[in-house]
């Protein structure tokens, strides 16, 4: 080959390789912003399965705020700059959230109203987040968000079981999407998952597969929030969790979790 052509031929490929893809981490992580990063993948076939972590000394987390309440995650007001956004409560016909509720640092004026506390896990945030299973009756003084679900994923590292899934079987043991949040044992990264499902063969997950997963992304405590065609996942204000198929537009919702710029 003239030289002339393998220069031509040295520059092509070099170019080539310049817009090459990334591959991606061999964990599975792909960066979104500073602090927070975001896993695709299918632990089991038939099955659609999403999971952001965040560093909360990088990335903030808030709670939407009642003002929000009935509408879907991409119409909230309070998502507009959300590096990332999920459903969050379990709520009633009128969108009020089940458990103990806080936004800003003010509970839900729903909770006095309703006047009947649960036990369900609850993630509480002042300076540092927590997940309590021994929920209070009331918001402790300094909480900045509480968001309430249940039941238990992960609890002290030990995830639940088929025979802790057969005591609400509707709920627990048959395959649903779902939504759950858990914390490492730092307490420093926030962990999300959701699972697409009624999607023909992609049925979603029961919640011991979704406890399993969760303690393999680290989670040592964990719970489940409201999922079915509530579940849902916004990066950047679109929305990355494939819908049921019975239930194509986003559901409205009591509130959601954001994932905000400090």
């Amino acid at each position: 080959m003239p030289v002339l052509h393998r220069r031509l031929l040295g520059l092509v490929l070099l170019a080539l390789a310049g817009c090459a893809t990334v591959a991606p981490p061999a964990d599975g992580w792909q960066p979104l912003a500073p602090g927070l990063a975001h896993r695709a993948w299918a632990p089991w076939p038939d099955s659609d399965v999403q999971a952001l972590r965040a560093d909360l000394a990088t990335v903030r987390v808030a709670l939407s705020p009642p003002a929000d309440a009935g509408l879907p995650l991409d119409q909230m007001p309070s998502g507009r700059s959300a590096l990332a956004s999920i459903n969050a409560s379990f709520f009633d016909r009128e969108f009020r959230p089940r458990g103990l509720t806080v936004s800003g640092g003010h509970p839900w004026p729903e909770l006095l109203k309703l006047a009947r506390p649960t036990n369900d896990p609850v993630l509480a945030c002042d300076t540092r987040c927590v997940i309590r299973f021994d929920a209070p009756a009331r918001p402790e003084p300094g909480w900045q968000l509480g968001v309430s679900g249940t039941p238990w994923l992960v609890r002290d590292g030990h995830a639940r079981t088929a025979e802790d899934d057969a005591t609400c079987a509707n709920l627990c043991a048959h395959t649903h999407p779902r939504t759950a949040v858990g914390l490492d044992a730092t307490g420093r990264h926030l962990i999300v998952l959701l699972a697409a499902g009624r999607r023909g063969a992609v049925k979603g997950l029961t919640l011991t597969q979704t406890a399993e997963l969760m303690r393999d992304l680290g989670a040592v405590q964990a719970f489940n929030l409201d999922g079915g065609g509530s579940s849902t996942l916004l990066i950047g204000g679109e929305s990355r969790l494939p819908r049921p198929l019975n239930e194509p537009a986003l559901r409205r919702v009591a509130n959601a979790l954001h994932l905000l710029n400090p």
